[in-house]
């Protein structure tokens, strides 16, 4: 007789005693088993803390870099009640140019008219001869200012008062390095203090020392003195609205007094400016605060170090998207490993263990395991960090006491995050379906398809940083070895001093340096590469008046075609023989009709509306009562930033003295280091109590292109950091998906399936995720890549040839990751295959 059942509600209600735990003592039990299970399965451990603690690095990395760039200023007192004064141009033939410096004209009636300006000051930076007050000079940077100087930039003091510290004008504040270098001490109080700026030198006694200041700081001087009366006296910026030579900041008592000064600006001008030679509608004035000129003043004039937000921002999406990576990475595996879990999570509901009590202990083994992988990111950046900095021209350093609470909320959010998904398919699976089953459960369809996206999302993203790193970089290589209209390569630049005595050693200068062993040409210009000194009027067509545009003006010396090496496109370049090539003064006349020679570049040509270069020859210029004409036509020259555009421009030759001028020096066949050694050497015959300020062409120019060059190595790094991580979780699947279909393969053998048959199955199954990624990282990488190249007025193409290579060798690195994988499962035997399970 068979045993009668009894009902199900009538069974004993019988588990086992954890299962009467509170919650946390069954989620310490479920950490326990959860670190059995790692040990367990090592690779599984190893994928994800080896994808996560990557993931994490980079995203703390670069978390750290947009912290810096994003702080500038900031800890500066009253940083966003301060404004610098800059300057709006709209010339003939230019457009608008927005400048970063001002004519320092302004400042009296600036004060004057606006009650709003707590304070104000000028800042003009220039290389002077220091020495310790005992002649023992050194070429530094000093920065004259105004008294109320601490007023506007409160700068914390080490040694001093800043409210009288620049009180008088034998007076010199300097920074703590500065005080080192100087002294061999920071107590340096008190001590004499001797500079020389255009041949004069004054004492002056320290009277404050100031702290180092940070490199995450606009203005960062090293000392400070106030405007001696005879350099306002003599410098053309102090009276001459139309000349500029710092920049002019203003501190607020309020934000709302900022905003009622930039809208008085136009009518101040308009009101108060009386120069002659600045035309109406070609002159304005703005604000600019000091907490965005960071960011801003990469597109203006003479700010072509600022930071490109752009690239900033992007550097902070790649962290965050290396840290969704490495998430996706987890989810991935967990969920195609779940399966192995199935039979214990089934056991568990047996014995009466609840699903949210499953879902807690999934999602506490989830913040368990980013625990050491936080450990290892911290680790790993810690680590990348001098490299990075390096790299990135970056002063960052990890601050724990901001990082690590930001650890713990990325700990916690990413590991729920990251686990949610696992855990409510583990805790969803039915007891009798699992147990009854011969094996254990795979994710169905459903996951399947989850695996795929998130293999498309996480193969997307690698690859479009990847196409955007070979067009940084491609862009950088460019500007590099850019054709810039002149011979750059073996190029010496040295600079000379505006005072009256360093005007009349010019020729001796040049004459010394000619003598020097090695030199192929010496000359002299105003203008010269990555200098900010331009002059500029507008010149007129006598053939037709109302082409007037504003065309740059650089006076040239001798052999300057011979030094730069500028290309002729048309006429003849100029020759003493003839009698009007050379201007007997290096400035305009404009009390004398003149007619003088000159040569005018490509962009001139379009300015001056003439149809082809050619055109231009033989035609006449007029500026004032002064007439020009144009004998030749050169290749534009590029001095300045391939972000800005080169301007019209015309050469004037003369033998006469040139203000603000700079010696070329064209010596081939010599190192750069010695060849400097021997023009510091021969100017030391000629102006021993000056200063020695010179350098190689290539060396100022670099100043361009390297900040897109480092951080493009940055990008580098992030890529193939996204790639790493993309591969390590697509072996971890195709090792999960290839141990589960032995038995499969086995079938299809036995059925007549080649080892080829299977292993293009598997493969294709493996690469069609990545494959379909390109479809997403192609246009996304365009999109981005073509705004940001806009930002460049000279550039590479944006060719096909980018997003080919890269995909071509992320599918060839995702064949390589899962080969090992598919052949060995492809190539087994099928009676051993049947045996597997």
């Amino acid at each position: 007789m068979p045993n009668p059942r009894l009902p199900e509600t009538d069974l004993p209600n019988t588990r086992l005693p954890h299962s009467r735990l509170p919650n946390a003592g069954l989620l310490a039990h479920g950490v326990l088993t959860f670190c059995r299970m790692l040990s367990r399965h090592r690779l599984y451990a190893a994928l994800n803390i080896v994808g996560l603690g990557l993931g994490i690095a980079v995203f703390v990395v670069l978390s750290l870099v947009v912290r810096f760039e994003y702080g500038f200023d900031r800890r500066l007192p009253n940083a966003a009640l301060i404004d610098r004064l800059d300057e709006i141009w709209t010339l003939p033939g230019e457009g608008r140019t927005h400048s970063m410096f001002s004519t320092f004209a302004a400042y009296d009636p600036l004060r004057a008219d606006f009650p709003q300006i707590a304070a104000a000051t000028r800042i003009d930076d220039n290389r002077c001869a220091v020495d310790d007050g005992r002649g023992q000079p050194a070429t530094m940077s000093v920065s004259f200012v105004d008294p109320a100087f601490f007023d506007v930039f409160a700068l914390p003091m080490r040694d001093g008062d800043a409210r009288d510290a620049l009180a008088a004008p034998d007076r010199v504040a300097i920074s703590e390095s500065t005080a080192r270098r100087l002294f061999g001490t920071v107590d340096a109080r008190g001590r004499q203090v001797g500079i020389t700026n255009d041949d004069r030198r004054t004492l002056y006694t320290v009277s404050a020392v100031f702290r180092d200041v940070p490199p995450d700081m606009t203005v960062r001087p090293d000392i400070l003195a106030v405007f001696p009366q005879d350099m306002k006296d003599r410098t053309l910026a102090f009276r001459h609205w139309g000349s500029s030579s710092g920049a002019t900041w203003l501190r607020f008592r309020a934000a709302a007094d900022a905003r009622a000064v930039d809208a008085g600006l136009p009518d101040f001008v308009h009101r108060r400016m009386a120069d002659p030679e600045v035309k109406p509608g070609w002159f304005n004035m703005t604000l600019s605060p000091l907490l965005d000129t960071h960011f801003g003043d990469l597109h203006n004039f003479g700010g072509e170090s600022g930071s490109d937000r752009r690239v900033i921002d992007a550097l902070g999406l790649v962290g965050l998207l290396a840290l969704v990576a490495a998430v996706i990475n987890y989810v991935n595996l967990a969920t195609a490993r779940a399966g192995l879990r199935a039979r214990e999570v089934a056991l568990r509901k047996v014995l009466g263990a609840t699903r949210p009590q499953l879902v807690a202990q999934f999602l506490a083994e989830s913040v368990v395991l980013l625990v050491p992988c936080a450990v290892l990111g911290v680790a790993l950046a810690e680590l990348a960090l001098p490299f990075v900095n390096a790299m990135g021209g970056w002063a960052v350093a990890i601050d724990y006491a901001w990082l690590l609470p930001r650890m713990a909320l990325v700990v916690l959010l990413v590991g729920v995050a990251a686990g949610l998904y696992p855990a409510l398919v583990l805790s969803g699976y039915r007891p009798a379906a699992v147990l009854a089953a011969s094996r254990a459960p795979s994710g169905g369809r459903m996951g399947q398809r989850l695996r795929n996206v998130l293999v498309v999302a996480q193969f997307g993203f690698a690859i479009a940083f990847a196409i955007c790193t070979l067009v940084v970089n491609a862009q950088a290589a460019f500007l590099r070895t850019a054709d810039r209209g002149f011979r750059q390569d073996h190029l010496f630049l040295v600079s000379l001093e505006t005072s009256d005595r360093m005007q009349g050693r010019q020729q001796a200068v040049m004459d010394a340096m000619r003598a020097v062993p090695g030199v192929d040409a010496v000359t002299l210009s105003d203008r010269q590469p990555r200098s900010n000194n331009q002059s500029n009027s507008d010149f007129r067509r006598t053939d037709r008046p109302s082409v007037d545009p504003m065309l740059t003006i650089e006076k040239i010396g001798r052999n300057y075609r011979q030094a730069y090496g500028v290309t002729l496109v048309a006429g003849r370049w100029f020759d003493a023989a003839h009698g009007q090539d050379v201007a007997p003064t290096a400035q305009i006349d404009d009390n004398k009709p003149t007619t003088t020679s000159i040569v005018i570049n490509e962009r001139a040509v379009q300015a001056l509306d003439f149809p082809d270069a050619a055109s231009a020859l033989g035609q006449v210029l007029t500026e004032r009562q002064a007439r020009f004409v144009i004998i030749g036509v050169v290749r534009d020259v590029r001095f300045m930033s391939a972000r800005a555009p080169v301007t019209p421009q015309l050469y004037l030759r003369t033998d006469a003295v040139i203000p603000f001028s700079v010696v070329a020096v064209r010596a081939d066949g010599v190192a750069p280091d010695a060849m400097m050694r021997r023009l510091q050497a021969a100017w030391r015959t000629i102006a021993p109590d000056m200063p020695f300020v010179g350098e190689a062409a290539d060396g100022r120019l670099a100043n361009y292109y390297r900040p897109d060059q480092q951080r493009g190595r940055l990008f580098t790094l992030g890529a193939g950091v996204a790639i790493v991580i993309a591969c390590l979780g697509l072996y971890g699947l195709s090792s999960f998906s290839a141990a589960r279909r032995v038995h499969e393969i086995g079938i299809r053998k036995t059925l007549g399936a080649s080892t080829r048959d299977v292993l293009g199955l598997l493969v294709g199954q493996f690469l069609r995720p990545v494959l379909l990624a390109n479809l997403i990282a192609w246009p996304v990488a365009w999109m981005a890549m073509r705004g940001w190249l806009a930002g460049f007025d000279q550039r590479i193409a944006l060719s096909p040839s980018a997003f080919v290579v890269v995909s071509v060798a992320a599918a060839a690195l995702s064949l390589l990751t899962i080969l090992g994988q598919t052949v060995r499962v492809a190539r087994a035997e099928p009676a051993k295959a049947l045996r597997h399970e």
